[in-house]
């Protein structure tokens, strides 16, 4: 993408007051356009953020199709010349991380708001550093359950530290101009689009499933491990790529794609995107489970990513006591849509009643996730 050179005024007035009037440290997103000139002036509808920030499904819907899509295929849909930009209450719009560029590949604007209004506005350009830096985060947060001295875990922290300090200097401050107010732009109506298939998994590959068990007994009790495996005609999960050793309930989404991609200079948006076959199946171990899934698992395969994923679960022992699947399916996103609607519901609350209502409904979303578990076989 070409230089930015500014960001419109009245775009940063109207989510700064946005923001402002939601109060509770509430954050207010949208997606910005780059005009020939290099400047923000124009955006989509101003998206409140809810209990876990800006609502991704609502936001992306602002720009693409995501009724029965996953994160990624709204990813994919995403204007050349767009912007993710969010105000950060309390902030100064410093931006300290790489986590937005990573995900959206896209230039990130960060509002910072104080009471007084505007206290600056951060931005970072996507580039290949900021990828291997993520891949890097990811790497050191693994590495202290590798650790068996005080020393070498020290060593670690030392470095977790040095990359919080290297992050400070990514961001570059942004300027405001005086530009025409536009109305909001809405371009969620397309009918072509890139989409990844819909093919249901009959059984795994008994051979790999029996190989990330071992792993995951042999790097340590609870550890997760988790491959690349790719869906043949007959709905098996065949092995594809290399096992990869997670920590305590996750695999990190950048280390898990480089089991079967070369994932160095990528963002997530293009590992996922365009580096991954369609058909791949994300596969991994549940230390002392039978293979039941949650929403974490939901979310972390066909939610974000659109490919189904398998969970073996089995005891420190190393034997297997079940294996499942979630697949992708239609459900799935009409339950991620009502979890976003209800995130922004808790703050319109008026009585206790209402707010234990909203709450028991989350649960029982919790519940449907699991439900949406499939026993496959192993072959």
């Amino acid at each position: 993408m070409k230089e930015i050179k500014g960001i419109a005024h009245f775009l940063v007035e109207q989510m700064v007051e946005r923001t402002r009037a939601l109060g509770q440290g509430r954050n207010v997103g949208c997606f910005g356009f780059v005009d020939e000139d290099g400047y923000i002036s124009s955006h989509t509808e101003l998206v409140d953020g809810g209990l876990s920030g800006i609502p991704l499904r609502v936001l992306l819907g602002k720009v693409a199709v995501m009724e029965h899509n996953s994160i990624i295929e709204g990813l994919k849909q995403l204007p050349e010349n767009a912007v993710f930009i969010t105000t950060r209450p309390g902030k100064t719009g410093l931006i300290t991380d790489v986590t937005g560029v990573d995900f959206f590949n896209l230039p990130v604007v960060s509002i910072g708001v104080k009471n007084d209004g505007v206290a600056g506005i951060g931005l970072m350009m996507p580039k290949p550093r900021h990828y291997d830096l993520a891949t890097e985060a990811e790497k050191l947060n693994l590495e202290t359950l590798d650790t068996d001295t005080m020393e070498a875990e020290r060593e670690v922290l030392r470095k977790t530290n040095e990359l919080g300090l290297a992050y400070l200097e990514l961001s570059e401050s942004l300027e405001t101009v005086d530009l025409p107010e536009k109305p909001p732009v809405c371009l969620a109506s397309r009918k072509d689009y890139w989409r990844l298939p819909r093919r249901k998994v009959e059984a795994l590959n008994g051979e790999l499933a029996k190989e990330l068990v071992a792993k995951s007994i042999s790097i340590g009790q609870g550890r997760e491990v988790s491959v690349m495996g790719l869906l043949d005609e007959q709905g098996t999960v065949q092995p594809l790529g290399k096992i990869i050793a997670g920590g305590m309930g996750f695999v990190p989404a950048r280390l898990m794609a480089s089991s079967a991609a070369d994932i160095e200079g990528k963002s997530l948006r293009e590992i996922y995107g365009e580096l991954l076959p369609p058909n791949a199946v994300i596969v991994h171990t549940h230390p002392g489970g039978t293979g039941v899934m949650h929403v974490g698992d939901a979310s972390a395969g066909p939610g974000t990513w659109g490919r189904p994923i398998v969970a073996i679960g089995h005891d420190q022992d190393g034997e297997i006591k079940g294996a499942t699947v979630i697949e992708v399916e239609d459900r799935l996103y009409r339950l991620a849509d009502e979890d976003e609607k209800l995130n922004l519901a808790f703050f319109e609350a008026g009585t206790p009643e209402a707010e234990a209502d909203i709450r028991n409904r989350k649960f029982g979303i919790a519940q449907e996730y699991t439900g949406l578990c499939k026993p496959i076989e192993l072959v």
